[in-house]
């Protein structure tokens, strides 16, 4: 059905018209000429086939087609501008937009933020998941938390820390005898779009890599809930399973852990630095990251 549906400028053009009686008033309000405003219109008219507007000297008078479509017109632009009114929050500022990973947000942002809330009352943030790296770039964050490799993140982010990777799994599911052959046994969980993997993490502490692995997932976070339930054992960061590991919920069935290839990254990208409330929030992350590692 949505291919018999009008263009929405014409709509927004005819509601705007209908409540000044007037295409002059609607195109300022509209910023468009007054000329654009009535053909839009027009256009409208010709697509369902009836007058809208009884064209007068002195302004416009809605016909009974125009009275009996204002309403509709005028419940449906408002419940669309509600329905996107969430994703486009009035910048100000005390607004800020945190662009980072839905594994970082989860696990690791999340346990600390309120500390940081705390010293700013009344801030607008705004939190936006990422799944890949590139997606960082569609965010327009004035803060990024980028995750990968040196060369993927770029230019313009310091290293927030140095993590390292290591096997977890629910503790019913600890191997008996628990070596990387019995772990390759008892079902690998790999996380795709992650430079450290299995077989790098083998070869990095010289153990022989697994022939396969049974569930592949595109986060940790994912990752780590297929671990908690048992589904097998998953390579993931420290950093992301810290508190998992901390709990019990999760246990590393061995005790070989490797340097991260991918890490997380701090980007701001505030105009003024200096004193924005984006450079507060990176140099709160920054005490977080020393108070803890």
């Amino acid at each position: 059905m949505a291919h018999t549906l009008p263009p929405l400028n014409w709509l927004r053009a005819f509601e705007c018209a209908a409540r000044h009686l007037s295409f002059t008033a609607a195109a300022g309000e509209l910023n468009l000429t007054q000329s654009a405003v009535s053909q839009h219109v027009r256009s409208l008219e010709l697509r369902l086939g009836t007058l809208l507007f009884k064209r007068k000297a002195r302004g416009l008078a809605l016909t009974d087609s125009g009275r009996r479509l204002l309403p509709t017109v005028t419940t449906a632009l408002t419940d669309l501008t509600a329905a996107t009114a969430m994703f486009m929050p009035l910048r100000t500022d005390d607004s800020l937009k945190i662009a980072c990973s839905w594994s970082f947000s989860l696990a690791w942002l999340s346990p600390r933020l309120e500390r940081f809330l705390e010293t700013r009352p009344g801030i607008r943030m705004q939190i936006v998941s990422t799944l890949w790296p590139d997606d960082n770039k569609l965010t327009e964050a004035e803060v990024e938390i980028r995750y990968g490799s040196r060369e993927l993140v770029g230019d313009g982010a310091e290293l927030l820390f140095a993590d390292e990777v290591l096997p977890v799994c629910a503790p019913q599911k600890l191997p008996r005898n628990s070596t990387t052959e019995s772990i390759y046994q008892s079902g690998l969980i790999h996380t795709v779009g992650t430079t450290d993997t299995w077989y790098t993490w083998a070869e990095h502490l010289g153990e022989k890599p697994p022939d396969s692995v049974c569930c592949s997932v595109d986060s940790y976070s994912v990752a780590l809930e297929l671990a908690c339930n048992g589904v097998g054992v998953a390579l993931v960061s420290r950093a992301i399973a810290k508190r998992s590991l901390d709990s019990g919920e999760l246990v590393a069935p061995v005790d070989l852990v490797a340097p991260a290839i991918d890490n997380h990254y701090l980007a701001i990208n505030s105009e003024d630095v200096e004193s924005s409330l984006a450079n507060r929030f990176a140099n709160w992350l920054r005490s977080e990251v020393s108070a803890c590692c």
